[in-house]
């Protein structure tokens, strides 16, 4: 094979170029301590690092989330405490108001001091997180959550989607509540009620607080009227009617009782496992209501053949812990013999257009447990194939603690010095205040306990991500970090070679066919 002076030339300056570009690339890998210059030194581990790249730089997002989630429920928190003081000076002042020693000017004076307290309330509703949202407003966060009119009526004015902070890969945390849910309704599941007196009464009879006295009682979750008439007897004697309503208040359930009244009377058994304190002389055409402060079920019947004797009645809460409990839920029945199965399917809400899913049963009679419900529900007659029973949650009393103020402010400032009636309209106004500001006191503790257990789990999953952060930089330095001894080693051993290829040049410029020519 014959080579010529140009090749002899091309590949000494071709193996000088390569161990200076060896060279250059060892000088650039210790410059920046990373092992990986370029990808084509490693592809795979290059596009492992990408990966991790993205989940630790995935996690720090996650990280900055979670402190954003703090910080605003830190806020809230201590908003919520300032709303607890502020309710128990205000159940003081309703009671200090009940004192029959104070004059007409005595009461005007703590309906204004009540006013200043509404005003704060107010304020502390509107309370803003620390990037300006106002907390309580939902999704509407750059409006206030409550807002007044021309009148003085303080109504909401957010929306009920509450601001999830998206905490970890697979938790979303509440960042803040609605404010329907603090300052408008009871706890959920408080078997309470609540009362008030008819505008209209003349008499001057006190309704009290109601007690339930049998939680299973088939008029417990039931609205409740009295109303006070003279019998047909000579002379005529007072009597007083209990009609039960339905949860929405507006069908009657079963047939009203009447009994005569007992003047010194201190309770009225209304039925179904509710009674009230009762006092005072009601009056021929005084009226009183009884509200619970959370409604239970409607319940409505499907019947595929209209013949069919299918029925059901009372609705009993069993199980609060439930998988399903609070949902809305049908059940088809496949047949009226006891055993026949039936399917229960529960929705989302009330529109029922949204399944969660199903559970199965047995047909019986008499109070059935429907599984995965946590209530049980009253089943007469037989059903026939296809028959349906539809079961909804009925809406929660509104308990707007801003429109409780208004009541009794203006009842405040009513003079009622010698007038007994008057004063008795006063007292039975701020009797069932107390009651509403006592379920929206319980609730705002309620409230109040869920932004530390949420700030409790963000600090947990802080942890995790403080050592899943851990993880992927161990990870990340095994992939790119260099091995700065390995290569010191082959620094050196480049720059001999580099030497080398230089001094074998020289050498092949002396053996030209010239050279050897002139010798």
């Amino acid at each position: 094979m014959r080579i010529s002076s140009n090749l002899f030339f091309q590949t000494g300056l071709n193996s000088i170029n390569a161990q200076q570009s060896d060279l250059m690339h060892l000088y650039q890998q210790i410059g920046s301590g990373q092992r990986m210059v370029t990808p084509a030194d490693d592809p795979l581990a290059a596009a492992q690092a990408i990966n991790i790249g993205q989940a630790q730089a995935l996690n720090k997002r996650f990280a900055e989330n979670r402190e954003v989630a703090k910080n605003s429920l830190g806020i809230e928190a201590n908003t919520l405490d300032s709303v607890t003081t502020l309710l128990q000076d205000i159940k003081t002042r309703l009671i200090e108001a009940g004192n029959g020693t104070m004059s007409d000017a005595d009461r005007a004076t703590l309906a204004d001091v009540l006013k200043s307290s509404k005003e704060t309330l107010l304020g502390l509703a509107n309370a803003k997180d620390g990037n300006g949202q106002y907390l309580f407003s939902g999704y509407a966060g750059s409006q206030p959550a409550f807002v007044t009119d021309a009148n003085g009526k303080v109504t909401y004015n957010g929306d009920a989607n509450q601001r999830l902070i998206q905490a970890d890969q697979t938790r979303q945390i509440a960042g803040s509540d609605i404010g329907t849910d603090i300052f408008m309704r009871a706890t959920a599941g408080a078997r309470d009620y609540v009362t008030s007196a008819d505008a209209g009464n003349t008499g001057t009879a006190l309704i009290g607080k109601p007690v339930v006295t049998d939680s299973q009682g088939i008029n417990v979750g039931k609205t409740f009227e009295v109303e006070f008439s003279n019998s047909a007897a000579v002379p005529p004697v007072l009597q007083y009617t209990i009609t039960v309503k339905d949860i929405s208040g507006g069908t009657t359930v079963g047939t009203p009782v009447t009994a005569d009244y007992v003047t010194g009377t201190t309770s009225l058994n209304l039925g179904g496992g509710v009674q009230i304190d009762f006092s005072g002389a009601p009056a021929v055409g005084d009226k009183f209501s009884i509200q619970p402060a959370n409604a239970g079920y409607v319940t409505t019947v499907q019947k595929a053949d209209p013949l069919g004797t299918l029925s059901a009645g009372n609705t009993t809460v069993t199980d609060k812990t439930a998988s399903y409990f609070g949902k809305p839920f049908t059940i088809d029945y496949s047949g009226g013999t006891v055993g026949d199965p039936f399917t229960v399917t529960f929705y989302s809400d009330n529109s029922l257009a949204t399944p969660l899913g199903t559970t199965t049963g047995a047909f019986a009679v008499g109070t059935v447990a429907i599984p995965g419900a946590g209530v049980s529900l009253d089943i007469a007659g037989a059903a026939g194939a296809g028959d349906k029973v539809t079961v909804q949650p009925g809406q929660p009393t509104e308990l707007n603690i801003f429109d409780t103020l208004d009541g009794v402010i203006k009842a405040l400032t009513a003079p009622t010095e010698g007038d007994a009636v008057k004063t008795t309209a006063m007292l039975n106004t701020l009797g069932g205040a107390i009651q509403r500001i006592d379920l929206n006191y319980n609730q705002v503790l309620t409230v109040n306990s869920s932004p530390g257990s949420r700030l409790n789990e963000i600090d947990a999953i802080g942890g995790n991500g403080t050592l899943r952060n851990l993880g992927y930089t161990s990870q990340l330095s095994r992939l790119e970090d260099l091995d700065y001894y390995t290569a010191t080693a082959q620094l050196q051993l480049r720059q001999s070679a580099l030497e080398a290829a230089a001094l074998a040049f020289k050498q092949l410029q002396g053996t030209s066919l010239f050279n050897m020519g002139s010798k």
